[in-house]
């Protein structure tokens, strides 16, 4: 707050008011991972002061106050910088800022982006897996979306089986889910979805695909487009006999 100031109303009362301070716009900063290598990593970092009246000139801060990059901006978007990223034996020289400067002059610096961390020592977490059963032209299928909220990149999803088997793996785009999808068959498997990189290992809970006559379908992601589709599963009292049960 200002400091504050007195005035009289017109009763004669001296009354105190505070002055108004300019607020200072705030700056962010963000990223995403466009390659992985070996030891390095080409990624886009973005910076963004969003209350910051055009033009705005976005300067990028490496380590021990070293400019990276600047770019000026005459509309309000942010301003985007890629760069390669490699790994170094000491994590503080990997360590990014920005600030953005608008005629009302040099705004406050963004939080520190601590890539290291980011890259290369951020285990896996929040997996989330989305079971989701089609009827298709071609016949029924299951779909299978798997995806983490965070963790160091390169990361490894694969559908396991309750033996431990690996049905399948994908490696997408950092930031990307994994996609499976396969046709179902009158053979329900135990499956979950599994995603690990260099620090850690996150399993979903196991799934029978397709699911059985005892399992609950809310449990699935969305039931079928069409409700024509019959899924085969054995009476657990009798197990030469088959029915037909409606997803």
């Amino acid at each position: 707050k200002g400091l504050p100031s007195l005035f009289s109303n017109r009763r004669g009362l001296r009354v105190a008011t505070h002055s108004a301070q300019p607020i200072t716009p705030e700056t962010f900063i963000a990223y995403k991972v466009l390659e992985v290598f070996p030891r390095g990593r080409r990624v886009v970092i973005t910076c963004h002061s969003p209350q910051a009246p055009p033009p705005v000139t976005y300067s990028l801060w490496g380590s021990q106050g070293t400019e990276v990059a600047k770019k000026a901006v005459k509309t309000g978007e942010p301003a985007s910088f890629s760069i390669n990223i490699t790994l170094k034996s000491r994590p503080d020289l990997l360590a990014y800022s920005c600030q953005a400067a608008s005629p009302r002059g040099v705004h406050s610096a963004s939080t520190k982006l601590q890539m290291y961390w980011e890259l290369w020592t951020k285990p896996v977490s929040q997996l989330q897996a989305n079971f989701t059963l089609l009827d298709k032209a071609s016949g029924p299928r299951v779909e299978i979306s798997c995806q983490v909220s965070s963790g160091s990149p390169p990361i490894t999803y694969s559908l396991v089986g309750k033996d431990g088997s690996v049905h399948t793996q994908q490696r997408p785009n950092y930031g990307q889910p994994a996609n499976f999808s396969f046709a179902l068959t009158n053979t329900s498997n135990w499956l979950q979805c599994q995603a690990e990189n260099d620090i850690s290992v996150q399993s979903s809970p196991f799934k029978m695909v397709p699911p059985g006559c005892d399992q609950k379908r809310q449990a699935w992601q969305s039931p079928l487009r069409r409700a024509l589709v019959f899924v085969h599963c054995r009476r657990t009292h009798h197990l030469n006999e088959e029915k037909a049960c409606r997803p």
